[in-house]
């Protein structure tokens, strides 16, 4: 245990000097807020208002659907719900069969969706429907910010919570007696590899997640954007998020031999395309990816991060969350294991 702090707190001071981490980790999380803040700062307050729905003439729901305040419902048919929906006179259609048919992807058809999976369960419960109170706050909360925009600054928060992968990649240079004088000093002692890589670990969440808590304050205090209404489940993710992307920062670290900067590159490529996939770089983009390739946001790990963090703040709902921590913990375990067979297996002739 004394060996074990002593590797931390050596481990700390090193990551503090290294200015891949401080920026990267620190500085450009908030610079990147901003820049964000500025481009949708007209469009960041925008009122949750009534949500056309429509059904067909004798729908069993229409009943329940028809007591949900928020909900404007129209009896149609199919064939005037194509049109009507194609010309965005609705932003809903739903069959007899509880099937949804939506012309794109935003707030209100999420809710429409969210309304109907709560149907789907009770049925499957066997539990009468009308017994449901579906007046929860996602539904009849008008007044907060339901803007499609700040998935934008869920998908930011999954992108910094993984840049534990910079401190990762510094701690396995300390490692590697062909990248470092103190790996090559560390090599040549009896210390052992994993009580090191695990101080790494530690030492890699902590301060990331010390990183994470500043942009956290700067969002909340300084842009007045409140993002987070829940706390336990937002925090396992954050925290998960923290250490997959410590654990992807030690794999490309220890699963090749090229130069630190060339790794931190390495980093912020992958957690950039990660990050363009679950639509930071415009909501379209997640729509289209979500529309023909669904499995990406569920395989992503910065879509898992970005998409519970979505649902479990503004839509209240938290049923694919045990799934996301399944996933996030199974991506964490695999690399730093795959990781430490690397460094293990590294011999070298001379030092």
């Amino acid at each position: 245990m004394r060996n074990l702090f002593r590797n931390c707190l050596y481990q700390g001071k090193n990551l503090f000097r290294d200015f891949g981490f401080s920026f990267w980790s620190l500085v450009y999380p908030l610079i990147i807020s901003i820049f964000f803040y500025v481009a949708f700062s007209g469009m960041m307050n925008i009122e949750l208002k009534n949500i056309d729905v429509g059904i067909e003439e004798g729908n069993g729901i229409g009943y329940i659907l028809e007591e949900i305040e928020i909900l404007n419902i129209h009896k149609i048919s199919k064939d005037q719900a194509i049109e009507k929906v194609s010309n965005d006179e609705i932003h809903g259609f739903i069959d007899e069969d509880l099937n949804l048919m939506v012309k794109k992807s935003g707030i209100n058809q999420t809710i429409i969706k969210e309304i109907i999976e709560q149907i789907k369960q009770m049925e499957r419960l066997s539990r009468p429907i009308e017994n449901y109170d579906f007046d929860v706050d996602y539904i009849l909360d008008r007044n907060q910010n339901a803007n499609p925009i700040i998935v934008t600054f869920y998908s930011l928060i999954a992108m910094v919570s993984t840049y534990g992968a910079f401190a990762g990649i510094t701690t396995v240079s300390l490692i590697q007696a062909n990248l470092s004088n103190i790996g090559a000093r560390i090599n040549i002692t009896p210390l052992k590899k994993y009580n090191f890589l695990i101080a790494g670990v530690i030492v890699a969440l902590a301060l990331n997640l010390f990183a994470n808590g500043i942009l956290f304050i700067f969002i909340k205090y300084a842009l007045k954007i409140q993002l987070f209404n829940e706390t336990k489940y937002s925090s396992i993710f954050i925290i998960l998020g923290n250490l997959f992307g410590t654990a992807l920062g030690i794999f490309i670290g220890a699963s090749n031999n090229r130069n630190h900067n060339v790794k931190t590159l390495m980093a912020v490529a992958t957690t950039l395309i990660l990050s363009f996939l679950t639509g930071m770089m415009g909501p379209h983009i997640k729509i289209m990816l979500d529309k023909n390739i669904p499995i990406l946001g569920r395989i992503n790990p910065i879509s898992i991060i970005s998409n519970n963090l979505y649902r479990i703040n503004l839509l209240e709902s938290t049923k694919s969350a045990r799934e996301g921590i399944i996933i996030l913990a199974i991506y964490s375990v695999a690399l730093i294991f795959t990781s430490y067979i690397f460094l293990r297996r590294r011999n070298y002739d001379s030092i």
